[in-house]
Parts: C-alpha cells; structure tokens; sequence
C-alpha cells in the first residue's frame, strides 16, 4: 500500500520561468515522507522521543513536465526495500494523471548523536504497510 497527499503549488516555489524551482521537489518529497509517517504513528517528535533519527544517504529525483503556480499535486509514497537499518522510499508527483516528478530517497536509522543503529522492531512493524513493489515506481 502506499500513502498520498496533495499540495497545492504556492508563489514563492516558482523559479524566474514561473514555473516550480528543481529544489523545491525535493522538499515536497520530504513533506510527503513526514506525512506518511506521522498517518501509520511515527511522527517525527515520536521517533526523536525514542532517540530514532531517519537521515537521508542518497537522493535520485527525475523531472518529467513542470508544475504551475495554482497547480494541485499528489505526492504518493511508499517503501520499496526494508533492511535493519535503512529503507528505500519512492516517490511520484502527479499533476492529474500525469506523473512529472519520481524520486528514490535512501534513509539510514541512526540514533540522534549519529550513531548508526537498527530500526527498532516497532518502527518496522508500522512501515510494512507501506510496502509497494517495484513495479508500481516504474
């Protein structure tokens, strides 16, 4: 299953050619991925209660069409490999039904002074229902 939420695009995320600036996809990516956690009970001020922190090692974004002032979006995510200690989310933002932007973003679980550690068994417990396969990235 996968989880989705809308934005709708605002002024100040446009670029000199009014359309949405490169980097502020990214930030919609990461508004998605705090949303869904925070729907399956993982909100970020939880995960720091339990000194969880999720950061992120490697970002992939690909561009297709580019998004307008007024425009709504759907952001939808899901996490297509689960291991001890790290996952791998993808991600779409669709304009309609048109996809204009995917992004695979690797997370690694550490504690909040750095140190790398696994994902207590309560956290993957709650992501599994966001397990999507491959095929519904590509």
């Amino acid at each position: 299953m996968h989880s989705s939420i809308k934005l709708r695009v605002r002024f100040f995320e446009l670029d000199p050619y009014a359309h949405v600036n490169h980097s502020v996809y990214v930030q919609y990516f990461e508004e998605a991925r705090i949303s869904t956690l925070s729907e399956i009970g993982e909100s970020v001020d939880d995960l720091i209660s339990r000194d969880i922190a999720l950061v992120i090692t490697d970002i992939q974004t690909r561009y297709f069409a580019p998004a307008f002032l007024g425009d709504e979006l759907t952001i939808e995510s899901g996490i297509s490999d689960l291991r001890g200690a790290s996952t791998t989310w993808v991600q779409k933002i669709r304009k309609d039904d048109l996809i204009i932007a995917t992004q695979r973003t690797r997370t690694g679980c550490t504690s909040l002074n750095g140190k790398p550690k696994r994902f207590p068994e309560s956290l993957i417990s709650s992501v599994q229902e966001l397990l999507v396969s491959e095929e519904w990235f590509s």
